[in-house]
């Protein structure tokens, strides 16, 4: 009998010690802590013509003005925002900074820009990546009916 109550006593303790000795590993950033980390600026862009989620040819000259190459972009995490027009403006005239505003949707996989953000980055724009220090989205654009591609437009910190 002593046996027996000594062998489930051991058992016992070999099993909390099993459940108790290791922890989960910590949790990494979440998106919303990647995404207002730093302000974004533009990185590289091209088109996916076959809609594969990669780069098939560069954006057509003239898409990404030089001017807007170093605009940056802070996101908030009260869903506002600012685009920063960095040393070279397009237009003179325009104001250093704007607002806009943006949320996560479908599960933190979609950013919804209500207007205008970064050269035809508005409405629902998909999250290819979201790292520490690479921001990928992508926006399927119309080059005439019926034809679709998909715009990935990368930014780094």
């Amino acid at each position: 009998m002593k046996t027996r109550g000594l062998f489930s006593f051991l058992l016992i303790g070999i099993a909390l010690q099993f459940s108790c000795g290791k922890d989960d590993p910590p949790a990494g950033p979440s998106k919303m802590e990647l995404i207002t980390k730093s302000a974004w600026r533009y990185d590289t862009g091209g088109v996916d013509a076959n809609k594969d989620g990669f780069v098939d040819t560069a954006l057509p000259p003239g898409y990404v003005l030089s001017c807007n190459t170093d605009n940056t972009l802070t996101f908030k995490n009260d869903g506002t925002g600012v685009v920063d027009e960095g040393a070279t403006k397009c237009d003179v005239a325009d104001p250093q900074t704007r607002n806009f505003t943006w949320t996560f949707t479908a599960g933190e996989t979609i950013i919804n820009f209500p207007t205008l953000v970064f050269n035809g980055l508005t409405g629902d724009v998909k999250i290819k990546t979201l790292t520490d220090t690479k921001l990928e989205l992508m926006k399927e654009v119309n080059i005439g009916a019926p034809t679709t591609v998909f715009v990935i437009i990368s930014f780094k910190h």
